[in-house]
């Protein structure tokens, strides 16, 4: 999109994460940005907000629209939105932030992050090594612990993108992705989601398919060399290729993840085409397999880039993560854990993860299904996912963007096929109901896993005051 005539851009919708960072990353290139949200906005939304003074209304009314030359709507904005009818009959352009941000990074290297699992923090990791090494900026789905914001730009020469493969706008089916064209793709895995949009796997695969299709000789592929969906998906692309795994497909290969003093050390050996030396030792904070996969990868796209290892190994080992994605609130006399995972392997590896990084203390789980079509479509994953917990409360399904109707899965129905694999499964009908069934069994020593997307988001911290308390 051209943007040499665009001076004011309206946001509807501001107060998304997605939303208040592209506001951020307009306003920082030049734009005058304001806009306006369903309700109130929190953090880290607000504090982006008000730190680039961009005026924001609170509940749409076609008033506040003074008109603009650009309005960016999100995803949860339909063609009922009083602000978007007026906008439409003013025939102002209308897109989503994705095609925004794709237009304000043309003229950077852009490192696009895409798959089912982990984009948001190896995203992250490469985002934080590149804005020390460089001056790079990003645009992440969660906010980065490191940094306490999930976007920056820099005048750096890169840029780092997390790609969302759900569409665009209201009108718009289109991924977020197939919007930011870019020189260095990494697709960290693929796994049937999103069956609202894409009802099989084959129909998921297809947009990530086409995003390699597209890029040309000169960019660069880095990918899953263990994950056969991402092979398949890449098998014809013209772009040069480069693979991490554990498997011996892999031209970055990992050998084994090892517990140290709190931490996991990851043995990586590379081809000597890409670095003179043949192995390394890398450390993370970061518990298991998943974030072995998610280091890996970032460190496949650094050193492509052309970074040592002696370079990237000091950024691994202090990286702290993405908030809500194994984020310790409380590390004390117990653990509390709030992490985002909803998809079954997310919520599975997850829970296996605590327990390497746990193995003698009780893990108990709360988990809130995220979606009526996605716990209804994986159901048969989700009864498997909670084994290595010790305790499993579950909450009603968040519905999100979908209606509730009588044909709609029920908290029963999968307390009822979980119990069968885990027999310690417990219904609660809110948050009151889990902090009540939390008072009468936590023990010293308990790790608690929060595991939430929608009304559950900020259970960890009644958790948390509700220990504190029980202690006094």
């Amino acid at each position: 999109m051209n943007l040499d005539n665009i001076k004011k851009i309206y946001f509807i919708g501001i107060g998304g994460i997605g939303m208040s960072a592209a506001a951020g990353i307009a306003r920082a290139k030049g734009f005058e940005v304001s806009g306006s949200d369903a309700a109130d906005i929190y953090q880290p939304s607000k504090g982006i907000l008000d730190q680039f003074k961009i005026d924001y209304k609170i509940g749409y009314n076609a008033d506040n629209f003074q008109g603009a030359d650009l309005v960016v709507v999100t995803t949860a904005v339909d063609n009922k939105n009083p602000e978007l009818v007026k906008a439409i009959n003013l025939t102002v352009p209308i897109i989503g932030f994705a095609e925004l941000l794709g237009t304000l990074t043309i003229d950077k290297n852009r490192i696009v992050v895409v798959g089912t699992h982990g984009k948001g923090t190896t995203s992250g990791l490469i985002s934080y090594a590149l804005k020390n090494l460089n001056d790079s900026g990003f645009f992440v789905g969660g906010v980065l612990n490191n940094f306490q914001t999930n976007f920056y730009f820099g005048k750096g020469k890169d840029f780092v993108l997390e790609g969302d493969e759900y569409k665009s706008t209201y009108n718009n089916s289109s991924p977020k992705f197939s919007y930011y064209f870019p020189n260095i793709l990494l697709i960290n895995n693929i796994e049937f989601d999103h069956p609202d949009l894409y009802p099989t796997l084959e129909a998921f695969k297809e947009p990530f398919h086409a995003l390699a299709e597209q890029m040309p000789e000169t960019s660069l592929i880095v990918y899953n060399a263990d994950d056969q969906n991402v092979v398949d998906v890449i098998r014809n692309t013209k772009a040069r290729k480069l693979g991490f795994g554990f498997s011996d497909f892999a031209e970055i290969k990992a050998h084994r993840i090892e517990p140290s003093n709190g931490t996991f050390k990851i043995k990586i050996t590379w081809n000597e085409a890409l670095l003179n030396l043949k192995e390394d030792i890398f450390s993370t904070q970061l518990p298991g397999l998943p974030y072995a996969y998610d280091n890996l990868a970032a460190i496949a796209v650094l050193i492509s880039i052309g970074f040592s290892a002696e370079q990237i190994k000091g950024y691994t080992e202090s990286y702290t993560g993405i908030k809500r994605r194994y984020e310790i609130i409380e590390n004390d006399e117990i653990a509390i854990i709030d992490d985002y995972a909803h998809h079954p392997t997310a919520v599975r590896q997850t829970l296996e993860a605590t327990r390497q990084k746990y193995p003698q203390r009780r893990i108990i789980c709360f988990f809130e299904p995220h979606t009526y079509s996605r716990t209804r479509e994986t159901l048969d994953q989700l009864a498997k996912a909670f084994n290595s917990a010790d305790l499993v409360y579950l909450a009603e399904v968040y519905p999100a963007r979908e209606q509730k109707l009588p044909s709609s899965i029920s908290s029963a129905e999968v307390v009822e096929k979980i119990i069968k694999n885990q027999p310690n499964v417990i219904y609660v009908k809110d948050k009151v109901d889990a902090l009540e069934k939390f008072k009468k069994v936590v023990k010293k020593d308990d790790v608690i896993v929060v595991m939430a997307v929608g009304s559950f988001n900020t259970l960890v911290y009644d958790l948390k005051d509700a220990y504190k308390n029980l202690i006094k």
